[in-house]
Order: C-alpha cells, then sequence, then structure tokens
C-alpha cells in the first residue's frame, strides 16, 4: 500500500511539473514570436508609414480652401469630408469641429461638429481599394472642446498629428489623426479639419497578438484540465484502493479483536464466579466447572 501511493504521488508531483513546464515554454515562445513580428513590420513599413502620412496630408491641404470657403453654408461639409473618404483609401473618418456657439442654428447644444466614417471592420489597404466604403454621416456625439487635437491647432494655428489611440466608437482599430485650423475671411481661427488613418500594421499586429495570447491561453486551459483530471483520478484511486484495504485488513483485524475481547470477557466472567464460591467456602463446583475438578489419589 505504501509503495503503490508512494508512486501516485510521484506521478502526481511529475504532471505538475510538466503542467509548469508547458505554461513557462508557451509563455516564452508567443512573447518572442510576437516581439520579432512587430520588428520585422516595423522595419519593413517605416517608409510606407512616411508615404501615407504625406498622402493624407495633401489630401486635406487640396480641400481645406473649400472647407474655408464653405464657412457660411456648413451643410456643404458633409458632402466635403464624406467625398474625402471615399477617395482616399488611407481615411477611414474625417470631419470639421467648430468653436462652442459658432453655429447657432446648427449642431447639438453649442456644438457643431459634421462628421463621416467608414463603418467597415476591415481596414487594410487591399480591402478598402476594392470594396466600396460603407460610409455613415453623424455629429461627433461627445464634448471635443478639452481635447488636445481640437485645442491645440487652434490655440498655434498648426497642423499636427495625434499620437495613436484606439477607436473606441465601433472599429476597435489603433488609429491617428490629422488636423489642420480652419480660418475664417478674416483668418480667425474657428475650428479644425481633420482625418483618420488607420494604423493599419500596427492593428493588424494587435490582432495578431490577441489571437496568439487567446490561441496561448485555450492550449494552457486544456493543459490544465486534463492534468487536473488526471491529477483527480489518481486520488480517486488512491482513495479507492485505502478503502479496499481498510476493508480487507483493518475492518478484519477490527473484527477478529472484537471477537478476541469478547472471549476474554466471558472467561474473565466465569473466573470471577469461581473466585466467588470459594471466598464464600462452598466446596460444591458448578456442574459447568466440574469438567475442570481434579480427581484426589
Amino acid at each position: 500500500m505504501r509503495k503503490y501511493s508512494l508512486i501516485l504521488v510521484i506521478v502526481a508531483a511529475i504532471l505538475l511539473e510538466v503542467m509548469g513546464g508547458a505554461q513557462y515554454f508557451l509563455a516564452i515562445y508567443g512573447t518572442e514570436a510576437e516581439l520579432l513580428d512587430k520588428a520585422s513590420r516595423d522595419m519593413d513599413q517605416s517608409l510606407r508609414v512616411a508615404a501615407v502620412k504625406s498622402e493624407v496630408e495633401s489630401a486635406l491641404r487640396n480641400i481645406v480652401d473649400e472647407v474655408e470657403s464653405s464657412i457660411d453654408d456648413p451643410n456643404k461639409y458633409y458632402r466635403i469630408v464624406n467625398g474625402l473618404v471615399l477617395n482616399n483609401p488611407h481615411i477611414v473618418g474625417a470631419g470639421v469641429a467648430f468653436r462652442p456657439d459658432y453655429y447657432k442654428k446648427q449642431g447639438k447644444g453649442r456644438l457643431y461638429a459634421p462628421y463621416v466614417y467608414d463603418r467597415q471592420p476591415d481596414v487594410t489597404l487591399k480591402k478598402k481599394k476594392t470594396v466600396e466604403p460603407m460610409v455613415t454621416s453623424t455629429l461627433l456625439p461627445f464634448d471635443y472642446t478639452d481635447r488636445e487635437w481640437f485645442n491645440k491647432p487652434i490655440a498655434n494655428g498648426k497642423s499636427l498629428w495625434t499620437k495613436p489611440y484606439v477607436d473606441k466608437g465601433g472599429t476597435h482599430i489603433i488609429m491617428c489623426t490629422y488636423v489642420m485650423p480652419v480660418h475664417d475671411q478674416t483668418g480667425t481661427t474657428v475650428g479644425v479639419f481633420f482625418a483618420d488613418v488607420p494604423m493599419e500594421d500596427v492593428s493588424l499586429l494587435s490582432i495578431d497578438i490577441y489571437n496568439g495570447i487567446i490561441s496561448s491561453r485555450i492550449v494552457l486551459f486544456i493543459i490544465q484540465v486534463v492534468s487536473l483530471i488526471i491529477i483527480g483520478f489518481i486520488i480517486w484511486m488512491a482513495v479507492k484502493s485505502f478503502r479496499r484495504y481498510q476493508g480487507r485488513y483493518v475492518d478484519s483485524e477490527k473484527s477478529n479483536l472484537i471477537e478476541e475481547a469478547e472471549r476474554l470477557k466471558e472467561t474473565n466472567a466465569r473466573l470471577k464466579e469461581v473466585n466467588a464460591r470459594l471466598t464464600t467456602g462452598k466446596t460444591s463446583w458448578p456442574k459447568r466447572w466440574r469438567s475442570y475438578a481434579i480427581s484426589p489419589r
């Protein structure tokens, strides 16, 4: 029994070590693969990113005059930014955002920011060039006056690229935005003209990394479940073996001890009875003890 229990403990310990080793190597391999993939993409796509930024900047500069000349007719902005999204494969969203209360009869509350965006979840360049975007026109549904991309161009009159961020409005991709100041006829900065550009390679890499993490977790989960099942089976076998041993040896020995105790109890009662008769001086033996009497010579 001890030998069998020792074997079960050794097997369980080996399984735990195997499970821990598998988790370690999967984590190391997954992290290394992700880093190599990112480094390769960074090297291959640095020039492409620069070219995309240049194209986007040129696209906005080419029509910013039309935007500024349409200030007296704000309904034209939807048509302008809609054409920008449809005709530029690198742009997934574009809009014009004005100072608070600039158009008192337009927009929601004090703000007016017409915006057009592509609702396609796949923003890869190949898909964008072969499939017409599914554009939607709306107004920005949040207060943009506290955002740096709005305040900074208005304050210094210069264009800028925002830092990469995750679009939480629907696509959940990593993108950045190019913003240009918009002036009225007097040269006063009254708003900004902007375009959203997906960081295609980074977004795809983030999707690959996420899928890799999910795959690794699934493998680790399967290993853990299988190991727990095996360890549970080993524990069940050990308990079953112990019960079998208990029934075969311990319970049997217990029964023998109980029977022996009963016999000793009965013998003790007989000896007490004999001792009592001897003490009272009676010489006659009970019938059941006559067989033990010794005949005189």
